[in-house]
């Protein structure tokens, strides 16, 4: 019996050995969409990300020059501001105190100085009849010196009082367009810039001012032609060109920084501190490899993949470089020819080896 169950189990053995190989199903060819890839010559590109802002002397925060309370802010945010005009008010009652007292303290000088001056002549005419010392001539000069000196000081503080209160009302020192409201009626301010009341620029010509790393900052050329987009106007390209470079950066992040003009366009604008998107061009034109933005996966630290679609009907992944972007196609700087065609669609989930049909 045992020997008959021994003999059973060795024949299951053998049995489903050599059936295994054959129950083995086959695996189907996925489906996928190649497109050949684009040769042409293009120019490096430099990205760069910063935010919208004036030129650098065409932005003011205005803040009063006097302390005290604020009467009335006269301009909201987004007016159009010219040179000079009133933006707002400070109450000036204390300096008006403050002028009428330098005022008098200006006549009672002026008075003693007339005095010293009508007691000087009348004791230089009793000194020439011989009536009067040398000393006395001499006292009189002097007060009538310190006189005029009392006199000076005076008027000088009698303008400073009536600065003062000119300076009261708040001036816009430029044209432009009233950013930010940055005080209310009624809030104090103490004279200097920590208390801002308006921030005004000038946004007839604005500026990307961005942060730029020492690789790319060498790279860049005043005057460059660059495009420069943003996420809140979708669609919308800006001429744009490089206005300034930095000649230095940071010692401890190496950055420095640049500003690329904006060339404004009469259907959009976009707002001061807008977040956009800088590409410059850079260097001399050079044959490259474009491909689609949908068929590179996996980028990590610069490097990414793509999936040729070989005339063995098999995936091969290639490592690729992506570079510069543009209208939907990515510089793919690899080992890829004229001639390759490129997974798009699906790219992931796709291995080396795997068998592939190529769809419409």
């Amino acid at each position: 019996m045992r020997r008959r169950l021994v003999l059973a189990l060795l024949y299951a053995v053998l049995v489903a050995c050599k059936r295994g190989p054959e129950a083995e199903p086959q695996t189907a060819p996925k489906l996928v969409k190649c497109v050949p890839v684009q040769s042409a010559m293009v120019k490096d590109t430099i990205e760069v990300r910063g935010t919208v802002a004036p030129l650098p002397a065409r932005d003011a925060q205005v803040a009063p020059q006097v302390s005290g309370r604020l009467l009335r802010v006269e301009v909201r945010e987004g007016d159009t501001v010219v040179a000079g005009q009133v933006v707002a008010r400070v109450d000036d009652g204390p300096l008006v105190d403050v002028a009428h007292q330098a005022e008098a303290a200006l006549a009672r000088a002026r008075a003693e100085r007339q005095n010293a001056r009508t007691t000087l002549a009348r004791v230089e005419r009793v000194f020439a009849h011989g009536i009067v010392a040398r000393q006395e001539v001499d006292d009189a000069t002097a007060k009538e010196a310190s006189a005029r000196a009392a006199e000076a000081e005076t008027e000088a503080a009698a303008r400073q009082a009536h600065r003062q209160i000119d300076r009261a009302t708040v001036h816009s020192p430029l044209a432009g367009v009233v950013l930010k409201v940055l005080r209310k009626p009624g809030e104090l301010v103490d004279g200097t810039p920590a208390t801002a009341v308006v921030e005004i620029a000038d946004t007839s010509e604005l500026d990307l001012a961005a942060d730029v790393p020492t690789s790319d900052l060498v790279r860049l050329i005043r005057g460059a032609p660059a495009t420069v987009t943003f996420s809140a106007l979708p669609g919308q390209k800006f001429k744009a060109s490089v206005s300034r470079v930095s000649p230095a950066v940071d010692r401890l992040t190496g950055v420095g920084s640049a500003r690329i003009g904006i060339q404004r366009s009469e259907a959009a604008s976009p707002p001061i501190g807008a977040f956009g998107v800088a590409r410059i061009e850079s260097g001399e034109p050079h044959p490259s490899i474009l491909v689609p933005v949908a068929a590179v996966r996996s980028v990590v630290g610069g490097e990414g993949e793509v999936i040729v679609c070989g005339a063995d009907h098999v995936a091969h992944v290639h490592k690729v470089r992506p570079g510069s972007t543009r209208d939907g196609l990515v510089e793919a700087r690899g080992e890829l020819g004229s001639g390759d065609r490129v997974a798009v669609e699906p790219v992931l989930g796709l291995s080396e080896g795997d068998a592939i049909t190529s769809r419409p």
